[in-house]
């Protein structure tokens, strides 16, 4: 008897340990799905390099289901910016997240006379967009930036959504904070995001340095 009610009972078990990991499988599936846009079809976004140019040059390319297009963004080489001289720059492949796109930019370091240049060196960028569901448009949503300087960590992060920048350094244990706001920090899409805009956000953050 009781080998009939365990032969009962075992196929009811694993159908509903199938059905239990079926709905996880159904999760993690929909959690990966890169979505962008304001419809409910995959898009995709990915690197591109330029090709004859003597330093690496690149493009972030968004295909845009809900516009069926494919919108290409320049991605600056800013080490002139950050150091007067330019230096060769790398990009990780984009991540979609909760509509979310977001890079990752790394700067080769310079050979240079410790503590005498000022070089930031192991200098990292980090840029996010969206897509602007109102007039159908990318937009750039924030920018973390981060370096050492004279032995000293660095780090900027601005909110372009909010107009909010928060920058800190730290040093033997020792920290120092700063934070802002500005109004030309808000409302950026991809057609502000040139040479004179991040110039501008050189201003905002420097009382740390």
């Amino acid at each position: 008897m009781k080998k009939i009610i365990l032969l009962l009972v075992l196929p009811f078990f694993f159908s509903c340990k199938e059905n239990h990991a079926r709905t996880i499988d159904t999760i993690k599936s929909q959690y990966r799905v890169p979505y962008f846009d304001d419809d409910n079809i995959k898009d995709k976004a990915i690197i591109k390099a330029k090709q004859n140019t003597e330093l690496s040059s690149f493009i972030l390319s968004i295909y845009l289901s809900s516009l069926n297009k494919t919108v290409e963004i320049p991605i600056l080489n800013n080490s002139i910016l950050y150091n007067n001289t330019e230096a060769d720059y790398y990009l990780s492949d984009p991540i979609i997240k909760n509509k979310i796109i977001t890079i990752r930019v790394d700067y080769a370091d310079q050979i240079t006379k410790p503590n005498i240049s000022g070089e930031r060196k192991n200098l990292i960028e980090k840029i996010k967009f969206r897509f602007d569901t109102k007039n159908k448009k990318i937009q750039v949503i924030g920018y973390d930036l981060s370096y050492t300087k004279a032995k000293k960590n660095y780090s900027k992060s601005f909110n372009f959504i909010t107009g909010k920048f928060y920058s800190t350094s730290s040093f033997d244990g020792k920290k120092e904070e700063a934070s802002g706001w500005a109004s030309e920090l808000q409302n950026i899409y991809i057609e502000n995001l040139n040479r004179d805009f991040f110039n501008k956000l050189l201003l905002h953050g420097n009382e740390i340095e």
